[in-house]
């Protein structure tokens, strides 16, 4: 699967509902929208037949919580599972409202470009200005906490450097603290001001919650005001969010699943829900619902928030991350991950409907299904090892030399990442994505390399009669639809036999086009016994094409 920053998703929808009409808002006398149920949650589409183009290609859209697709007229889509919020009354709707968990860095960006459009923060401060004590922050800029180049490593997911602590029950003791507000502003300061620097700033780039932390810290002092009674103000009411809020406890309304473990280790309440409001501002802690969400989405793309040259810097990219935003190949996206809810917001450019807003918020389920939660059990896999620029796996008889540059993506990104596509899928799909491993993964800016082993028997209705063509062909059809929700053109090449490594493999190409971009996948299958197959995706929106990656091969 093509798989993209925007997700973070651990979840399974599987839920069988009654096939009567229902409203969103069950328990309201007048709701706004009528639902029907479907085999796998509750649906409405908008009926105007100038929208039927769009709910044609997004009216299957399911997940494990609640999904709006909308313009900047009208809503076009809506879905929900057929699951009650916490009051055991109300069905999720529109109106539930979940952690919005990185989604709220958007809101921090807008934030402080609006600070700096009133003469109150410049992007090129340093950040000794605000904290004097950090020394190294005379080299430091908001433009660079912006645009997550600072260097500064990442308090919460890397957090050995920035609290000078060693192995894993230290992180999860200090994580614990964090999450609990057992952590003072003025300790997480003089943390930072003894961390060491990841790199130098504005010489590479590391998603870094610390950096919008400490942006919340900067929007806090320079409007003498609480970064929540801030964005409350100048945001929230703006765009009339009446739903929503910052640094609150106790107002989500979604019902968290599977916490156990995270409440063993302090990182929740209870309950499963985060616990504490303060140590999330800036970075995370908003917590929102669809129609809120909607509301924020136009509001900020149709020039209510920020002025034209703000909105431009906002959205320019820069080493991979713009401004609370991530930059697409048609549009700009962000999301979250916070330990039981999952959201995503995405922001599509049509040239014939304007602005696409496409916003998934998900309850975090691990509900494999099959018998076991291994897909590789009873398998001859074995997990490659990526050692001085080299990934080897003995079990596929495969080394790939990984270009200079490129960075490993870590296994909890990974299992984020693939989950967020098992979550969008149903039937065949679907199964054959729960069959499958996500061994490993690279990344550069605009160049991606994905590694899977797929356990045909588990994942397909033909068992060892299913061939590598099959499978490339019936992914091709799931990729394909994938991407035309994402608004892009995707046309496929014939399948063909290569020898790469002294091994033959199927490949096939699929080309991505948005207006005047494009980008180029690369997908290399093979065959490896009589259970397992290899697959190697390559992605490009470079001018790298598949004689680059196939030199990566090695005997």
């Amino acid at each position: 699967m093509i798989l993209r920053q925007n997700s973070i998703k651990k979840a399974i929808a599987s839920l069988l509902v009654s096939a009567m009409l229902v409203s969103f808002g069950a328990c309201s006398n007048n709701p706004k929208y009528q639902f029907e149920n479907t085999e796998s949650g509750r649906t409405w589409s908008n009926p105007d037949e100038k929208y039927a183009k769009l709910v044609k290609i997004y009216g299957d859209s399911v997940c494990t919580g609640v999904i709006a697709v909308a313009t900047d007229e009208d809503m076009i889509y809506l879905y929900a599972e057929n699951e009650l919020e916490k009051d055991g009354k109300t069905y999720e709707s529109e109106d539930t409202i979940f952690d919005m968990a990185s989604v709220s860095k958007t809101f921090t960006a807008v934030a402080v470009l609006q600070l700096v459009e009133k003469g109150k923060i410049s992007l090129g401060d340093t950040l000794d200005k605000y904290f004097p004590e950090y020394e190294t922050g005379k080299k430091i800029t908001v433009y660079n906490l912006l645009h997550m180049n600072s260097g500064i490593p990442d308090y919460c997911n890397n957090p050995d450097p920035f609290w000078n602590i060693s192995g894993e029950d230290a992180a999860n003791k200090k994580l614990s603290d964090i999450f609990l507000d057992k952590v003072s502003d003025e300790e997480f300061l003089q943390a930072l001001y003894k961390a060491p620097l990841d790199f130098e700033p504005g010489e590479g780039y590391e998603y870094s919650n610390t950096n919008y932390h400490l942006l919340a810290f900067i929007i806090e002092n320079v409007s003498d005001m609480k970064y929540c009674d801030y964005v409350k103000k100048n945001i929230f009411d703006k765009c009339q969010m009446t739903k929503t809020s910052s640094m609150a406890k106790d107002d989500m309304t979604y019902v968290p699943v599977g916490f156990d473990e995270y409440v063993r280790y302090g990182f929740t309440d209870e309950n499963g829900y985060p616990a504490g409001p303060n140590s999330y501002r800036g970075d995370s802690g908003i917590h929102s619902c669809l129609t809120d969400m909607v509301k924020f989405d136009r509001a900020l793309f149709t020039g209510k928030l920020l002025n034209k040259d703000s909105m431009e810097i906002l959205l320019k990219d820069e080493s991979g991350y713009c401004c609370g935003l991530m930059k697409d190949i048609n549009g700009y996206s962000h999301s979250g991950s916070s330990f039981t809810c999952s959201t995503n917001n995405r922001i599509i450019e049509s040239e014939e409907f304007g602005h696409i807003y496409i916003i998934t918020l998900e309850r975090n389920i691990a509900a494999p299904d099959f018998d076991s939660d291994d897909p590789m059990d009873g398998t001859s896999y074995t997990p490659g090892v990526f050692k001085d620029g080299v990934y080897t796996n003995e079990c596929a008889g495969l080394k790939l030399k990984i270009p200079d540059g490129f960075q490993e993506i870590g296994e909890e990104d990974r299992d984020e990442m693939f989950m967020y596509a098992v979550n969008s899928t149903k039937g065949e799909d679907k199964k054959r994505l729960l069959a499958t491993e996500y061994d490993a993964g690279f990344w550069l800016k605009g160049e991606t390399i994905h590694i899977y082993f797929f356990n045909r028997w588990l994942g397909s209705k033909d068992g060892r009669n299913y061939t590598a063509e099959d499978y490339l062909n019936d992914y091709m059809k799931f990729e394909i639809s994938s991407l035309v929700k994402d608004g892009l053109t995707a046309t496929q090449s014939d399948i063909v036999k290569v020898t790469l490594g002294g091994k033959e493999y199927l490949r096939v190409e699929l080309v991505m086009e948005a207006g005047s971009d494009e980008a180029h996948v690369y997908y290399y299958v093979r065959k490896l016994d009589d259970n397992l197959m290899l697959m190697i995706e390559a992605d490009s929106m470079s001018d790298k094409r598949a004689d680059y990656y196939e030199k990566l091969f090695m005997e």
